[in-house]
């Protein structure tokens, strides 16, 4: 029987405009968003709409409840979900919608009828995507164009458009992803986009168990972000000379369907900035399923991430540079990623994955505490559990058991103490912009992977220009 160290990492803060705090929402009501723009009082957020006349009036009806606070529906509400503040000049978030009526484009109803009634689902689909092509660009060609484009669509369009027979059923027309290519229309035209689903707009709970408040919460952070007007906080203890992404690998898509892969990088910075860099298709399995970049490749993509890195901290170099991978590096990759870096003095190269057997069973009615780290002895890898019990919110936010995730040094790079490593990991768990929750399972460097990943595909294949900004991806 293997014997175990464990140690509790703690719980990373986050900075927002006016302090520190743990908890997204409460470090929102207590501070505002760490970075609200140009430096203006308040930040007004353009937004367009494109729906049908009902499922415009309904999200518009949602945006006009969020100027002012929005109850819990539980009497004693937990202390991770507290009531939604209200928008405005004067809240929390230093933010307002402007909603104007040239900045909305309604379905009509003879084209609603035509996608409800064409008889194949993909051609429902690829009939909606004409019309969302044009809207989304008559919308971004308005001067000024919205910050922001919400997508509404009524149930039965939503239900014309998803296949029925699928498992996870999904708005697709043939290999293209409605949602992915909506987020290349985005890119094309220089605009971001929120999709909303009907189910977010139901009085009540909705399909998934969110309460409104809950909606406005999410919703609010994701277009202060998407709006270009700033970041609602960042972390609060990386260190603004260091370089930090994750390296992962999405599938490339070609007019005959055939697929290649390549890689793709998400970076952050110190300072809060975030981009996203796509890598080269040398890519190459190494016969178990994970896939790794040739040397060159790798040297490359890192030369592209420090390309960038001085370019957003003028010249300025980082004395460290810390690299999160979901597969094992190998010695060519190794290599190329060292060359890529050049003269850094400190790097970090660090393997994150999930599904190792290991648990650990807390006694009581609650799962081990977040922050949690576990390393058999005599070994250089740790079970790091970023969800469970979390004493900054007196619960465990979660539906289901938690499991850890799985953090390995790389054996040859890796300078830094495992604590060191897994405290950033945890802390990069927090800094999902699409939500309010406290936080997720994985860390950002590693999550979009699939996410962007199939976005910059559609793009490809479709030779729009990718951008480096994360807000049009999520």
């Amino acid at each position: 029987m293997t014997d175990f160290d464990a140690k509790w990492l703690g719980e990373p803060s986050l900075k927002f405009g006016d302090g520190e705090a743990k908890d997204p929402r409460a470090g929102l009501l207590q501070y505002g968003p760490w970075s609200p723009g140009d430096g203006n009082s308040s930040t007004d957020i353009y937004v367009g709409f494109l729906g049908t006349s009902q499922s415009i009036s309904a999200v518009k009806s949602l945006f006009k409840q969020m100027e002012t606070s929005i109850p819990r529906e539980a009497e004693e509400p937990e202390r991770n979900k507290p009531p939604f503040p209200g928008l405005g000049a004067n809240s929390p978030f230093e933010a307002s919608f402007v909603m104007l009526d040239r900045w909305k484009w309604e379905i009509p109803q003879t084209d609603v009828d035509l996608i409800v009634d064409e008889p194949t689902t993909d051609g429902s689909v690829q009939m909606l995507l004409d019309l969302m092509e044009k809207y989304i660009k008559n919308l971004a060609e308005d001067d000024p164009p919205p910050n922001v484009i919400v997508i509404s669509l009524p149930p039965e369009i939503v239900d014309a458009c998803t296949h029925p027979d699928k498992s996870r059923p999904k708005m697709k027309a043939g290999n293209t992803d409605f949602h992915d290519r909506i987020k290349t229309f985005g890119l094309e035209y220089d605009v971001p986009t929120q999709l909303i689903r009907p189910s977010s707009l139901r009085f009540g709970k909705n399909d998934d168990g969110q309460e409104k408040a809950e909606v406005a919460w999410n919703l609010a952070v994701a277009m202060l972000y998407k709006s270009k007007e700033g970041h609602p906080w960042k972390l609060g203890h990386l260190e603004n000379d260091t370089c930090y992404a994750g390296i992962s690998f999405y599938k490339e898509r070609h007019g005959d369907r055939s697929r290649t892969h390549a890689s793709l990088a998400q970076v952050f910075l110190g300072t809060g900035e975030s981009f996203v860099l796509r890598g080269d298709p040398a890519v190459k399995d190494d016969g178990s399923g994970n896939n790794h970049l040739t040397r060159d490749s790798a040297k490359d993509i890192v030369e592209q991430i420090l390309e960038q890195y001085r370019f957003k901290r003028r010249g300025a170099e980082p004395s460290r540079f810390v690299l999160h991978k979901t597969s094992r590096f190998d010695p060519e990759e190794r290599e190329g990623f060292k060359e890529g870096a050049g003269d850094i003095d400190k790097l970090d190269f660090v393997t994150i994955r999930e599904g190792d057997p290991i648990r650990l069973y807390a006694s009581g009615n609650y799962p081990p505490l977040r922050g949690t780290v576990m390393t058999p002895r005599g070994e250089d890898k740790h079970f790091l559990y970023t969800q469970g019990y979390t004493p900054a919110v007196q619960t465990y936010p979660g539906p289901r058991i938690p499991t850890p995730i799985t953090v390995e040094p790389d054996p040859e790079e890796c300078h830094s103490s495992y604590e060191e490593i897994c405290k950033e990991i945890l802390s990069f768990t927090k800094l999902d912009w699409n939500t309010s929750d406290f936080a997720k399972k994985k860390p950002v460097t590693i999550k979009v992977a699939r996410a962007v990943g199939a976005i910059l595909a559609e793009a490809e294949k479709r030779n729009i220009k990718v951008k480096p900004q994360y807000y049009y991806y999520m």
